[in-house]
């Protein structure tokens, strides 16, 4: 309090020894601590009773490693940062190998049983195993269809981070790792069906009675229809570009004119049986000669029917005289109109039965069937499977029946030719039964896809010598 280097303060209110801040305002004119404007006239003594020094070394020295173990705090939590995203991605890798691992040693395991079950029927080509792809971890895959003319396939699926979204996963035919996940209805899908006229528009029906057609070019929903009971399977018209139809459960085939968004065109009732049977497949069959007119072929779970349109343009249909038992599936080739009906094992016959018939057309309004043969397959059927007949790629003068066998995890190939089993091979036994067959084409290659609740496979056909150079050269004039 006394001296030349007493307490002091500026007007800002700062507190300097007064030989310090004289000497500091000597060559500067600004408060060392605020930075405002000072003055030697500024400065003013502090009188105290007493003033006792503190030393702060110990304080500024404890800040400086507070300071530091901060820094090396920071650094720490980055390393960790950055090793746990590398762990994630190790991880993800991991999982990516495995995949691909099971994949190989599935496709190894599947061409040696194919070598070793080639028929020895002189003159046909063979199924080999071309690729598989992961559909649904919640085993909610449930039908697919393929686009004739875009070569992308569709694939029903619940999509894993909702409880309520369900739809489609396209997969495309030039790179079948490339997926895309497009929701459409808020239930589990039943069937699905792309436009046979070639506008990349796909028709959808669910158990929540929606009825969709979806432009997959832009994944946007075009038109809805609400049906009144729930949606067992839909398909287009093949002679009527704007129609549409959809079997529902009771039995019961609904009609529309997709130029009318609001309203159904046309109900047709079943027939005779019970009334309340699901409809297990609507196949359009055009008249020949008639534009415009078709006829259809409606299975229910207890029988088929054929509708033809009557005087007054509505349709009226018989039952035809098939084989009794309850129907899983119906598959229709048109050039060669035979159906293949695919019947569950019952008490009476204790195997699958795949029942090969023609159709005969007696008169505009009347049709027959005929059965040319019954393919005998596995014992038992614990999920409805969609078996086909498809024409084969080897030989147009016959056709090939495609079916799944739940009882051996197994795919089994016949030929109408000679009535013979011609491929048969094991799928996946962890991806479930086989419950749905189709073919496909895409790039000039045909393919048979069989379809579990979690995976698709595709299986590609390898034609004979003689007609591999064919097969050629046409895919070459088609590019």
């Amino acid at each position: 309090s006394t001296g030349t280097h007493i307490l002091v303060s500026l007007k800002c209110g700062h507190l300097f020894g007064q030989l310090c801040i004289e000497k500091w305002l000597s060559t500067r004119f600004t408060c060392p601590q605020c930075n405002g404007t000072s003055k030697k006239s500024d400065i003013r003594p502090i009188y105290a009773k007493s003033i006792c020094a503190i030393d702060n070394d110990e304080r500024d020295d404890a800040l400086r490693l507070l300071e530091a173990e901060k820094n090396k705090r920071n650094h720490l939590e980055k390393l960790h940062l950055k090793t746990s995203m590398q762990c994630q991605m190790f991880a993800s890798e991991n999982v990516s190998m495995r995949k691909k691992i099971m994949e190989l040693e599935n496709r190894i395991k599947a061409s040696e049983h194919m070598r070793s079950s080639f028929a020895t029927v002189q003159g046909h080509g063979c199924f080999t195993f071309a690729r598989s792809v992961f559909i649904s971890a919640e085993k909610k895959a449930l039908a697919f269809h393929c686009d004739p003319f875009s070569g992308m396939i569709a694939v029903s699926k619940k999509f894993e981070d909702f409880s309520n979204h369900f739809g489609i996963l396209k997969i495309s035919s030039i790179d079948s790792s490339h997926h895309e996940f497009v929701h459409l209805h808020y239930n589990q899908i039943r069937d699905v069906a792309f436009d046979p006229h070639g506008n990349t528009t796909l028709l959808s029906c669910s158990k929540n009675k929606d009825i969709k057609l979806t432009c997959l070019k832009s994944n946007n929903t075009v038109i809805s229809y609400q049906a009144p009971k729930d949606c067992w399977t839909c398909n287009w018209s093949l002679a009527n570009n704007h129609q549409i139809s959809c079997g529902l459960q009771n039995g019961e085939v609904m009609i529309f004119d997709i130029r009318n968004t609001k309203e159904v065109n046309e109900i047709i009732s079943p027939i005779s049986g019970p009334q309340k049977c699901p409809v297990v497949s609507v196949v359009s069959i055009p008249s020949p000669g008639e534009s415009g007119n078709e006829g259809l072929l409606v299975s229910t779970l207890q029988g088929i029917s054929y509708y033809k349109r009557d005087k007054d343009n509505k349709f009226a249909g018989e039952l035809l005289d098939t084989p009794s038992g309850a129907l899983s599936s119906v598959s229709y080739e048109h050039e060669r109109s035979q159906i293949l009906a695919s019947y569950k094992p019952n008490t009476k016959f204790p195997k699958e039965r795949h029942v090969l018939m023609g159709l005969n057309f007696e008169s505009m309004s009347k049709a027959s069937v005929n059965i040319v043969h019954t393919f005998e397959g596995g014992s038992n059927q614990h999920l409805r499977s969609r078996s086909c007949l498809i024409k084969c790629p080897d030989d147009d003068n016959h056709l090939l029946v495609c079916a799944g066998d739940q009882s051996t995890n197994s795919v089994r190939i016949w030929s109408t030719k000679d009535m013979k089993q011609l491929q048969s091979w094991d799928t996946r036994k962890e991806d479930g039964p086989i419950i749905a067959m189709g073919p496909h084409r895409a790039l000039g290659v045909d393919y048979i896809c069989a379809l579990t609740n979690q995976r698709l496979t595709q299986f590609k056909w390898l034609y004979t010598k003689s007609r591999f150079a064919e097969a050629s050269s046409a895919f070459s004039v088609s590019r």
